[in-house]
């Protein structure tokens, strides 16, 4: 049995944000605005530094401004440094390594990336233990994948002997390895599972070297998410959880953008209906916000439901602060209807993969 991985959550229930989230939205904002005011106002500073000083003052200001990511230098691509901004495999902390990076000013010897990439030297990558001569290398690792929830489960074999007392670490070591082979936001937010197998010299399995490109070629190909927005016809398909007493809607075009980084928020807009003149309204302010949401590409309209005189529309957006204007700007031109309006961070498309099992395509 797969085992979900230690920071996987679980899908969570559609509430009210309470004023102190939102009110905690806006702290944040004030935060990475505070730290890129100081990065920029240092910059020049900053780059006659040595790449390690110039790695501990931009930490230091992280700090300072209590934004709990780490910053890594590299040289850049156009620019002389590149900052690499990670949040070390702490899951909660995945919002503010985009956060801080959409809201990058633009600097004179430094470019922004979000989230450790792949590495490039896959085939003589290795990871050493600090507290033994215990190592693990690209051959060392054996790995069965399969579909799981529209994403890929992973099983792990050693190819090498590990002594007893190494087997944790030695797993620990092989999830570091895979986020380096992944990179660190594929890792977290396209495997669904991960579980480490005895070795069966009969199983089908590929050295860790090699699953790069079937990892890829499982996400784009099988499970078609292209990373593309679908600018054709939406594609609904329409089911009832008897047990929840709830009709569901549920876009399948959508699926092109599942876990894309650019579409990490899920919007939730939950309407009161209590008669068919008030569904008309509905329906209009649906077509509203999905016109504004599809131009520029700026959000993909997912999922609707309907229960108990309720009726909640999905759509997963990127900037959560000016599509929530963009929003509530439309909603109050329906001042006749109740109207409630959530957003919260969903890197992992929970509420659209909430009931996917119950109902394929």
């Amino acid at each position: 049995m797969f085992f979900k991985k230690f920071w996987k959550k679980s899908s969570p229930d559609i509430k009210n944000i309470p004023k102190e989230q939102q009110s905690s939205q806006d702290h944040l904002s004030t935060m990475i605005r505070d730290f890129w005011q100081q990065v920029k106002n240092s910059e020049q500073s900053l780059n006659e530094l040595d790449i390690l000083d110039i790695m501990k003052n931009i930490n230091n200001l992280l700090d300072e401004n209590q934004l709990d990511v780490i910053a890594e230098i590299t040289v850049g691509d156009t620019k002389k440094h590149k900052i690499i901004f990670t949040a070390d495999g702490k899951i909660e902390r995945f919002e503010y390594v985009i956060e801080i990076s959409r809201q990058a000013p633009d600097l004179q010897f430094f470019e922004v990336e979000a989230f450790r990439q792949r590495i490039n030297n896959v085939d003589t990558f290795v990871i050493k233990s600090k507290e033994s001569s215990f190592s693990l290398g690209a051959t060392d690792l054996l790995i069965q994948y399969k579909e799981s929830c529209r994403k890929i489960s992973i099983g792990i074999m050693f190819a090498k002997t590990v002594p007893e007392e190494m087997i944790k670490q030695a797993e620990t070591m092989a999830l570091i390895y895979l986020d380096h082979l992944l990179g660190e936001y594929n890792f977290a937010v396209r495997v669904e599972a991960v579980e480490f197998l005895k070795i069966d010299q009969s199983a089908t399995t590929i050295p860790a070297n090699q699953f790069v490109t079937i990892f890829d070629r499982l996400w784009k190909e099988d499970l078609k998410h292209t990373g593309i927005f679908n600018i054709q016809e939406d594609q609904w398909i329409v089911f009832e959880l008897t047990d929840l007493k709830m009709l569901v809607h549920r876009n399948e075009a959508a699926n092109s953008l599942l876990g894309h980084k650019n579409y990490c928020y899920a919007l939730n807009v939950i309407v009161d209906i209590d008669s068919k003149e008030t569904l008309s309204l509905v329906y209009e302010l649906e077509d509203a916000i999905n016109l504004v949401l599809r131009a520029d590409e700026r959000g993909i309209h997912c999922q609707n439901s309907f229960s108990k005189g309720v009726r909640n529309m999905l759509w997963y957006v990127g900037n959560k602060q000016s599509i929530l204007q963009l929003v509530k700007q439309i909603t109050n031109r329906y001042n006749t209807l109740s109207v409630k309006i959530e957003c919260k961070f969903d890197p992992f498309w929970l509420q659209y993969l909430r009931w996917v099992e119950c109902y394929q395509a």
